[in-house]
Formats: structure tokens, sequence, C-alpha cells
């Protein structure tokens, strides 16, 4: 009996045991998810690609900001050419195409209210490496691409310097060791700006030879890698780094709307081509800022990162690039053919169909619940049975008939209330959390909502601890008057069903409405939560101790084995005698021995009252089936979330949108432990109360920006050639920008400022003031008279020439000074037609179309410098209608961005004030293409 009692204590579905085993379960999960979510350092043997000239290139492409429209961007251009071209010297199969060419146009934001079309002028640089196979040399290639500009205000190390010299290395190993299949390099430019680079490689002949692509991008600045999106199943299976890092949640969060932003990806998935998209996705506080250089991160995170994308991207395009069979190609192709895929720790990647992911939930939601019902009718059956064996309900009836009806009714009343709560306890648990969660959500946004921004990991244990007090405490409720809860074990199997009846509502969703990869947890959790729900059952069939009714236990806890018993009346504490009014009970005592009285006294070895009870092992294998898979695949999920969208607050996005898809993981995260809930110890119940008092409190009142995880500002500034006004103007938010960052600025002592809602930025405002003369910016040298200083004279900042060319059309002329770039705008009647002088009025690229109601914007880029654009517009409306407007050129140069390189006098003095002024938890990046635009209205 020693060994048993040891063993139950160890194994028993007890208090310490269940709450050291949870603990461990949960413990092992995150711990080994963050360990294995940091960045691998860069191994010594580095398979072929040279870490340290990589290393270098990225100090070369990243040294200072050069978007398309900079002489910045020119440099880097010539330094990745020149790179090319001497890697292909020394190779006849390798071949350098410096596009010069090549011109697009296109429409763009068709579904919004404001479309526009683009016309560019490509500057790629393509470098072809031809395989070894010549029935892949002309078709059937890869394409690796990635961009070299950046934004005005970062230098771009991770977006995109990273992928471009991560591509630099692939041209030299390629080169050495040559691939079956032609591959193509698109090194291109323009795509901050809307994607040009790659739609402008669609003109170039080389797009023919490939029909899959690999494209390298940073949406964010730095931390580890992750596969975005894949297009088809097919070329995931070139996936397999040492270290991989996907999920299609991702994918799902782009082709739903919710990620806004695009990569040249769209481009190439659009015009029929299958591929991936590998991009880095965290920091999106220093992403677009000067924060996005090597000395924003140290040398051994920058290395890392870098590592981590030259790694990727070296496994990915062996397989692709050599994969003569066609397993990376070949695949069915309709509906359900999309690919769900995710990676478990960093170190297997999981592939599958949607379809795949349909038919077992088909399987699921028909074949489980037959199971089960089966399953729990045969336990009942099996509880009757042995009930009419021992008696109970002969016993049971007595009973009965001495009670009276008041009595009677009591019981039963009691035992109603019992009964429906514990099978409606665990769906009010669930109501409280989620109705809790959404205060918690609500108190973020409105107290402190910018505070994951700078806290993720507390706002999430917050959430967390919140939702397992909410579950714990709802489902342990009530306990005895002896401090422990009635019959475990019933209590589980009935949460155990209950559980299974929500993740088959959630998988009936997932399956019929929602239909997305990422729901592919639903699926998992359902089949466990059905696995651990039959094995109760089935622990139930078997008569494992605790599943025998209350009632059951106590009659056999008032009686010996072999003793014989009788009913003695008694006038203490009873009911009243009908006769002589007398109270009496009948008390059960043991009558005198006789012959069949056991020779040796028998005892009762039933545990005491106050003691818990639990059955040995069953709950051990319900608990390592329900719980670890669930877990494990919404942490996974968890963490790319927090860390995707913990710092997009100041790009715009609705805070009860991130806080409550935060919680709701938090919930979906505890959620798995609620059937073994009601024997945690109270000892560990308190220590979450307190953390999660602490958390909560801390992140309410916690400032929420710090040097690390600083505050974005959008910068902007406007000059009106009509009436020689300067306007800058900042957007973020109200409370920030109005009382804390604005008034540091010279420029806006004594001025007016105009603050308005953000028109693109969901709960930010955009304030604008007039600058005076000082802060005037200048565009620079003029490239038609090299050598002569910056002109003073607003005027010619921007030549234009607009007159009508028929009833409804017209022709526009546009120069700039010292600028690739400008724009028309059109307000009014749009366009519903145009033309640019030199491009041949081949038409908008395949697949794109001017919207009926016609176009508000052209947007203008040239590879050369000063070019004068020539347009001829088609107007849509009434003909004897006035079209009006603005015709604008942009510029994106200022001094401290050129030391070294790139100079050309161009100046923005209102950038420097704010990059000078700005707090040091603050940062500043641009709101548009250009820094500043200057441009005349017209009419005609």
């Amino acid at each position: 009996m020693g060994f048993l009692s040891g063993l139950s204590a160890v194994l028993a579905f007890r208090t310490i045991p269940t709450t050291i085993f949870i603990t461990v379960i949960y413990a092992a999960v995150f711990s080994t998810l963050l360990i294995t979510d940091q960045l691998p350092s860069v191994p010594k043997y580095t398979r072929g690609l040279d870490i340290q000239q990589t290393y270098r290139d990225l100090h070369e492409v990243a040294a200072r900001p050069h978007p398309f429209n900079s002489h910045a961007n020119v440099l880097v251009r010539s330094y990745i050419l020149d790179r090319v071209q001497n890697i292909a010297s020394s190779y006849d199969h390798v071949s350098v195409n410096f596009d010069l060419s090549s011109n697009a146009s296109w429409a763009s934001g068709l579904l919004s209210t404001n479309p526009y079309a683009v016309y560019y002028e490509s500057d790629n640089v393509l470098v072809k490496v031809e395989g070894s196979d010549k029935e892949y040399q002309e078709s059937g290639g890869l394409l690796l691409s990635a961009h070299w500009d950046s934004v005005s205000t970062a230098p771009g190390a991770t977006d995109d310097g990273m992928g471009v010299v991560t591509l630099l290395s692939m041209v030299k190993y390629f080169a050495e060791n040559r691939p079956s299949r032609t591959v193509v390099f698109n090194i291109n430019n323009g795509e901050e700006d809307g994607l040009n680079g790659a739609h402008v490689f669609m003109e170039h002949p080389w797009v023919n030879i490939t029909d899959t692509f690999l494209n390298l991008e940073g949406a964010a600045a730095g931390g580890r890698p992750l596969l975005f999106r894949a297009t088809s199943r097919a070329p995931l299976a070139s996936w397999s780094t040492s270290r991989p890092h996907a999920n299609v949640i991702t994918g799902d969060a782009f082709s739903r709307g919710v990620i806004r932003s695009g990569t040249d990806y769209s481009v190439y998935e659009q015009a029929g081509l299958k591929g991936l998209d590998f991009a880095f996705y965290r920091g999106r506080s220093r992403y677009h800022t000067k924060y996005d250089s090597i000395p924003g991160m140290s040398d051994d995170k920058s290395k890392n990162a870098l590592w981590a994308m030259m790694e990727g991207t070296l496994s990915s395009s062996l397989v692709l690039a050599n994969d003569v069979k066609g397993k990376t190609r070949s695949e069915s192709v309709g509906q359900g053919s999309e690919p769900v895929y995710f990676d478990l720790f960093g170190a297997i990647m999981i592939v599958f169909t949607f379809q795949t992911l349909w038919i077992v939930n088909i399987i699921l939601l028909t074949v489980g619940p037959v199971i089960l019902l089966m399953l729990v009718y045969f336990e009942h059956i099996i509880r009757v049975t042995s009930r009419i064996r021992s008696g109970y309900y002969r016993a049971a009836n007595g009973d009965v008939h001495r009670e009276s009806f008041v009595a009677r009714a009591s019981v039963e009343i009691k035992h109603f209330l019992k009964s429906f709560w514990v099978w409606s306890k665990f769906w009010i648990a669930l109501l409280l959390g989620v109705g809790l969660q959404m205060l918690l959500v609500v108190g973020y946004a409105k107290l402190n909502p910018f505070v994951i921004h700078t806290h993720p990991w507390l706002v999430l244990l917050s959430a967390s601890s919140l939702a397992y007090l909410t579950i714990v405490l709802a489902l342990t409720f009530p306990l005895t008057k002896h401090g422990v809860v009635p019959a475990p074990e019933q209590q589980k199997l009935s949460i155990l069903l209950h559980q299974y009846v929500l993740t088959w509502a959630l998988l009936v969703y997932t399956t019929s409405v929602v239909t997305l990869g990422g729901t592919y947890f639903i699926t998992a959790w359902n089949a466990v939560a059905l696995l651990g729900a039959v094995l109760a059952c089935v622990e139930g069939m078997a008569g494992a101790r605790g599943y025998e009714d209350e009632e059951e236990i106590e009659r056999q806890r008032r009686y010996v084995h072999g003793v014989h018993y009788d009913a003695v009346g008694t006038a203490e504490n009873g009911h009243r005698d009908s006769e002589n009014g007398r109270q009496h009970v009948d008390v059960i005592e043991e009558t005198e021995p006789t012959e069949i009285t056991p020779l040796i006294a028998q005892h009762d070895q039933f545990t005491p009252l106050g003691e818990e009870q639990g059955a040995i092992g069953w709950w051990i294998a319900q608990l390592l089936v329900v719980v670890p898979l669930p877990v494990i695949l919404v942490s996974h999920i968890a963490v790319i979330v927090l860390f995707a969208m913990n710092q997009t607050l100041t790009d715009g996005a609705n805070p009860f949108g991130v806080y409550g898809v935060i919680s709701m993981l938090a919930l979906l995260i505890v959620l798995p432990l609620a059937p073994f809930s009601m024997n945690m110890h109270r000892w560990l119940n308190t220590i979450i109360l307190i953390i999660f008092v602490l958390s909560t409190l801390y992140t309410y009142l916690a400032f929420p920006f710090s040097q690390e995880t600083p505050l974005k500002v959008y910068f902007a500034q406007s000059v009106d050639l009509d009436t020689s006004r300067v306007v800058t103007e900042l957007t973020g938010p109200h409370h920030f920008l109005s009382t804390v960052i604005i008034p540091r600025f010279p420029s806006a002592f004594n001025q007016a400022l105009n603050c308005t809602d953000a028109p693109d930025k969901l709960g930010l405002q955009t304030c604008k003031w007039e600058v005076g003369d000082a802060f005037v910016p200048s565009p620079g040298r003029s490239e038609r008279h090299y050598g002569q200083g910056p002109t003073s004279s607003l005027e010619k900042w921007v030549t234009t020439s607009i007159k009508r060319t028929g009833s409804n059309s017209a022709r526009i002329k546009v120069q700039g000074l010292n600028t690739r770039s400008c724009t028309l705008q059109f307000s009014g009647k749009r366009v519903k037609e145009f033309h640019l002088s030199g491009d041949g009025r081949k038409g908008l690229q395949g697949g794109s179309e001017v919207p009926e109601d016609g176009l508000e914007q052209i947007r203008l880029w040239s590879r050369d410098w000063e070019k004068e654009f020539e347009v001829d517009v088609e107007f849509a409306g009434n003909e004897d209608e006035k079209a009006s407007g603005r015709v604008s050129c942009g510029w994106a140069e200022y001094e401290s961005a050129t030391v070294g390189g790139g100079r050309t006098e161009g100046k923005i003095p209102s950038l420097e004030e704010v990059l000078l002024f700005l707090p040091e938890w603050a940062v500043v990046t641009k709101s548009s293409a250009a820094l500043f635009d200057a441009g005349w209205e017209f009419e005609v």
C-alpha cells in the first residue's frame, strides 16, 4: 500500500501532479520556441558563399539613403554593375544586360477611390547565368529578384540592401557552380515608389526564360527573415533551409488585405510565374528610417540577419535551379491547390494543399461526432449497469421513501442546478474569458494604445494571464467545504466533450466560411480534442477511479463489507414523527455480532473527505494528447503575429484590431488546458494573478516609445509655385505630434498649426504649418547647366505647358530641375486614356486597364535627369467641362543624406530641422515618394 500511495501521489489526477505536468509542458513549448526563434550565428562553413565579401558589399550599397530620384542611387547602381560585370568577365555562361531600353505604363490602385497610372523607364541591372541543360536554357528558368533603391529617409540595409548583396553572392556562386536551369537576376530599381522595376522587367525578353521566382525583400528592419508568401505548393518543395521560418498566415494576411503594402512578388504572380517571397518582417519602428542601417544594428545582428537571408536563398535556389525532373514546377491547379505550410521550431517544414486540409476537415466533421456519441452512449450504459449490479437504485429508492416531498424536491432542484452548472460552466468560462479580454483590449486602446510598440511580450503576458485566471477560476468553482474540486475526473470528461464541441463548431466555420490555410491549427485542435474525449470515455467505461457518482461513494462509505446494519430511530436532529410530533431520524447502527459476522473486524478504506482522490495514468495520456500540439501551433502563430503587428499602429493600424488579435491568440493558447484546470494549484493561481496585475498596470502606464523602438513620424513638404507658399507637414499620433514634437521646431514657432485626420493612416493626424524663407527647400544644381549653382528662382523649378488638342483631349509637357520624377494630378474631370511621346503608343501593360471612372493621377519616372515628359491625355466626362489639376515634380535629396557621395546641393532645411530636434524616442520617415514637391495649378 505504501508503493501505491506513493505512485498515486505522483501520477494520480491530483493538484500537484497536474500543476507540475502542465507547467512543464508550457515552459518547454515557450522556452524551445524562444530559443529557436533567435537569429542563427554565421557558421564556419558557409557552403561556398563569401559572407565577408557580401558584408563589404552591404557597406557600399547601404552607405547612405539612395532613393530612385537621387544621385546616390546612381552610385549604388554603378557599384552593382561593376561587381556583376567583373564576375561575368571570367565566365562565358554569364552575361549582363544593363537595361536602358525597356519602358512601361500601367494602371494601379484600381480598387481605391484614387486610381492612378504609372509611366516608368528601366535602368535595371540584369544578369543571366545560362544553365548547363540545353532543354532549360531558354525556358523553365529561375528568376531571382531584389531592388537596390531605398527610401529617401533610410540607407536601406534590410530594405533591400541585404537582398541585393545576397543576389551578388548568388551570381558569383552560380557562375562557379553552373546550374542545370538558366538563372536570371533582376536587380531592379524603383520598387519603393510602386514596384516599378518589376513592372518594367515584364517588358524585357529575359522574362520569357523564367517560370519560377524567388523574391528577396525587407518589409521591416532586421531579425529573422520569413517566407512571406508562396504562389503554390510546388515551389515550396525547395524550401529546405537548416532553420526554416514560414507560415501561411502571412500569405493569408496579404490575400485578405490585412497587410496593405506590396512587394515585387505581386507583379511576378500577376504575370503567371510561380514562386516565393522571402523577407524581413520584424522591427517596423526602424523600417524606412535612419535606423535601417548597419550602425542601426550591432555587427553580430546585421551579419546574422544577412547570413539568414543568404542561407535561405542558397538552399531554395539550388533546388529550383537544378530541378530537371520538374518537382518544383509540376502541380495540380484549380480550387484547393493553394499551399498550407508552417514550420515547427525552425526544424521542419510542414507542407500540404488546402484541398488536403479540406478533406481532413470533412472527415473530422462527419466521423468525429458519430464516434464520440457512440462512446458516450456506451459509457452511460456501462455506468447504469454497474449501478444496477451494486444495488445503487434499491438503496436510493429506499432513501427516497423515507424522505418527505419537500426534502425530495429540494434534492432534485439541487441535483438539477449542479448538473446544469457542470454542463454549462465551460461555456460560461469561455464567454467570461472573451468578455474580459474585450475589456482588456478597450483598456489598452483607450489608455495606452502604443504600448505594444515597445512592450509586446508584456501585453501578451497580460492577456495570457487574464485568460488563464478566467478559465481556471471559473472551471474550479465551486470547491467543496474541504477545498477540493468534487469529482474532477467527471468534470474533466465533461469539459473535454464541450471543448470538442467548441472545436467542431470552429471547424465548421473555417471549412465553410473562412476557407483560409492559416486555420490549420483549428483542424489539429479538433483532432486532438476528439482523441482526448475518446480516451476519457474509455476511461469511464473501464470503471477508472473517480467516475463513481458522489451519492454512491457516500453510500458505500457508510458501510463495511461483511457487517450487518439496522436502522434505529432517534429524536436528535431529525424529522417529526407523524403521531407524537417528536423529531426522529433513522441512524444506521451496527448490530451485535452473529455467526455470520467476520471473525476479524473489517475497516473501511475510503479516503477521508478532505483529501483528493484521482485515477492513475489515464489523465496523463489525455493531457499529452490534448494540450501540447494546439499550444505549439498557436504559439508559433502568436510570435509571428506579435512581432509583425506590434509596431504597425504608427502606420495607421487599428488598435482594437491589433490588441484584439493578440488577446484572441492568448485565449487560444490557454484553452487547451481547460479540461485539467480544476486541479491547478492555488499558489500557481496566486502567482499568475500577481503577474496579471503587475503586467497590466505597467503596460497601462508605461511610456510607449524608446530609442530602440522609436515613434515614426511622416514628413512631407509642398511648394505652391503660384503663390511661393511653402508648407511643411508631419503625420503621427496627435497627442505626441502637436503637444510634444512640433513645438520643438523653430520653424513652427508662432505659426498657425492646422491638424486634420490623416487620409491614409487610421488614428493618425497630419499637422501643417507654413515656413519662412530660411526653410525653403532647393532642388539643387541643374543637370542642364552643370557647374552652375542652384537657382533661387522658384518658377524655374518646374516648367510646363498645357494646351487643348481636341474637344476632350490635351497635351501636357512638364520638366523638373534636377529630378527624374513628375506627377499630373487631375481634379473634376478624370483621364480615360493617355500616351507618352516616344513610348510607341503600345498602351498599358497586360492585365492593366483604366477604370471606368478614369484616372485621378499619372506618375512619371525617367531614367534620365531633367527629362521633358510629353503626355497626351483624353478626358472622361462632358466635353464642355473644363479640366483642372496640378502639375508638379518631386525631389528626395538633402544634405545629410549625401555625405560621401551623390551631392548636388539639394537641400531640405525643414527635414534637417526635424532630424535635429526630434526627441530621442522618435524618428522621421518619408510620407510619399518625394520629400518635397513643387507645382503649378492648371485649368484647360
